[in-house]
């Protein structure tokens, strides 16, 4: 499914509906700006109009919005030239940045962007670019006593000494422009008490003042308002990389430092879609959901371990429509069976009744979902076909599963049904969740049975190879690697549970070379060049988007688990022995995916930012998403 929507932000949807979606006018209806009033009148022998003048740029100062006046030359037939400037209709491509009031533009203060101005007659048109900068100086609201005029202070003589340390977002992150919550992160140097968050590119220039208002473990941390976001995500929405800096000073601006530069980009496309993810608390695991279509400011608890005897509820999969979930009580060498209605959380198949199983994955009319089981009490090893509705086995998928240790785990269904991945043990295990020297391996449905496996990535010695999951095409697996210490393969720091060195990798269902997805595993800066950083559970966002204004420039988005540090917050607390092997808890991560890089078995990924609406005193793990959030009809 390709997707090109976008759910406007309040402001802009306030824009757009009170100045009219079209923005069209002409010189019979300037003085309404309606979009339904008449065309104007054909021009005889006209046959191309030029834009003047032309590739101009405009700048919101503050609150000022801007302005700019525009004509139309016509060429007609017999290679005259004429001025048709009140003869011809006038339209802003992007009617959310202004409007035109005949040949008049009058932009918005919201934010700035790109776009086109367009005269045309008929089927004759001609147009020119508009760059609109915002430029804006604003004190944070949370900051105390701040100097009455503080941009000056920050035109002193630069001195190194004073270089603030900017150690989050990460350096080339892709963001969705409808995400709204980000922090920055930095370190101030000594003396320094004003400091100056600068946002700026060709069409930006966004300066907030502020102070050390949230310090953290030696640094500070400035969270960006709603306004600010939308001056910085809606002006570059699917445009150029931003840069980024954090300057400080004193309040007299002595002496002034910069901080090195990152770069942060937007998405064209909102995200949308919803993730429910596991959360450990005091060692038991509930059920957390966040929906990015929905006005939620943070994740919501959707199922706590109480809902199952024995006060833990295990691996969770869910439908792609949202309506059917499937866990199972307590983990390991469990595995009774929790299938339920999402909307009401009613049981669909009480609980303990149905087949066992410890990882699951529907198909894609949440008829059946493929399950595995190989903890205690076990009988089949194979890839187990269980009816959504009655939770019992209908089939097995015969993988040359005859016990554990060369067992069937982690299926993942594609997204057009015709294959089912799955990690196909290789070694002495001791469970399901704790198994050794993986391969990914795939079975694909000819319409009437499924084939024998075939191997997509194979088992090597001194490794792990796990977690397979299909992109929402069904073209890529990503999948984790863990590499075993000295090559011991039976080390719990290589069993699949919580890894150290579990990395995220991708490859072409199709088949081809395994790729490291290099910006997505790299560290942050408060890493301290730790690599070792639990990049697990790999899971992708349903739908495909359109990441710039090029046609034809893709994206996907996917999600992962990870031990790295969330900038100044640090890294996660551990939570009893529900983070596996790994020596701190984790949280959930996210980063853009060109899908069209990985198929050409290249590096996709984009630097990863941290899930903003979860909470960080869990740790946070197998963010299973939906393309939809069900809740109760009223």
């Amino acid at each position: 499914m390709y997707v090109s929507y976008s759910r406007l932000s309040p402001v802009v949807f306030l824009i757009a509906t009170a100045c009219g979606d079209s923005s069209i006018t002409t010189s019979s209806d300037a003085s309404t700006n309606r979009p339904d009033a008449p065309g104007p009148q054909p021009i005889p022998g006209l046959t191309a109009i030029t834009v003047s003048p032309a590739n101009q740029t405009v700048v919101i100062d503050g609150d000022v919005a801007p302005q700019q006046d525009f004509t139309a030359d016509g060429t007609f037939m017999d290679g005259h030239h004429e001025d048709v400037t009140s003869r011809v209709g006038w339209q802003v491509e992007k009617a959310a940045l202004g409007f035109m009031t005949g040949a008049h533009f009058t932009g918005y203060t919201a934010f700035g962007g790109r776009t086109l101005i367009i005269a045309s007659n008929g089927a004759i048109s001609g147009s020119t670019q508009l760059t609109i900068v915002v430029r804006k100086q604003v004190n944070d609201p949370q900051a105390q006593n701040l100097p009455p005029n503080p941009g000056p202070l920050f035109n002193g003589p630069a001195d190194a000494s004073r270089n603030p340390n900017l150690v989050y977002p990460n350096d080339n992150v892709l963001l969705p422009p409808n995400m709204a919550v980000l922090e920055v992160h930095f370190r101030p140097a000594t003396g320094n008490t004003l400091f100056e968050v600068a946002f700026k590119n060709a069409v930006t220039d966004v300066k907030v003042f502020t102070r050390c208002v949230n310090p953290a473990n030696g640094g500070c941390i400035y969270t960006l308002t709603s306004a600010v976001w939308l001056f910085i995500a809606e002006t570059n929405r699917g445009g150029e990389p931003v840069a980024v800096t954090v300057l400080g000073t004193d309040d007299n601006g002595s002496k002034v430092g910069t901080s090195a530069a990152i770069s942060m980009s937007f998405s064209r496309d909102d995200i949308f879609g919803g993730i429910y993810y596991w959360g450990i608390v005091s060692g038991a695991g509930n059920i957390f959901r966040y929906d990015f279509a929905g006005t939620q400011t943070a994740a919501e608890k959707y199922l706590g371990g109480s809902a199952v005897p024995g006060g833990c509820i295990g691996c969770h999969a869910l439908s792609r429509d949202g309506f059917k979930m499937v866990a199972e009580a307590n983990g390991q060498n469990d595995g009774r069976l929790l299938l339920i209605n999402v909307a009401d959380k009613s049981p669909i198949v009480p609980f303990g009744t149905g087949q066992k199983s410890i990882f699951e994955s529907w198909n894609p009319d949440a008829t059946q979902y493929v399950a595995v089981y190989g903890d205690t009490g076990a009988t089949d090893y194979n890839l187990m076909l269980v009816n959504g509705a009655t939770g019992m086995k209908t089939a097995s998928i015969n993988i040359g599963g005859t016990q554990l240790s060369n067992g069937a785990d982690h299926p993942d269904w594609s997204p057009d049904g015709t294959m089912i991945a799955f990690t196909k043990i290789g070694t002495t295990s001791s469970t399901l969740q704790r198994m050794h020297r993986g391969a990914i391996q795939v079975v694909t449905y000819n319409g009437t049975s499924w084939s024998a496996p075939s191997t997509l990535v194979p088992a090597k010695m001194g490794e792990n190879r796990y977690y397979p999951a299909f992109s929402p095409d069904s073209k890529i697996v990503a999948f984790d690697i863990s590499v075993c210490p000295g090559g011991d393969e039976t080390s719990r720091s290589c069993n699949a549970d919580g890894d150290p060195t579990a990395t995220v990798y991708t490859v072409p269902a199709a088949g081809g070379t395994p790729v490291k997805l290099t910006n997505l595993n790299a560290p942050g800066k408060e890493d301290g060049g730790q690599t070792n950083l639990t990049n697990s559970f790999p899971k992708w966002c349903p739908f495909i988007f359109q990441r710039t204004g090029e046609l034809g420039s893709r994206l996907m988005w996917i999600t992962f688990s990870s031990g790295r540090a969330y900038g100044l917050h640090g890294t996660p607390p551990q939570q009893g022995t529900g983070d596996g092997d790994a020596t701190t808890g984790k949280l959930v991560w996210m980063a853009g995916i060109d899908p069209d890089a990985a198929l050409r078995n290249q590096d996709s990924s984009f630097a990863p930012f941290v899930l903003p609406y979860q909470g960080f005193d869990t740790s946070n793990h197998i963010a299973q998403w939906t393309q939809r959030v069900r809740t109760p009809i009223p």
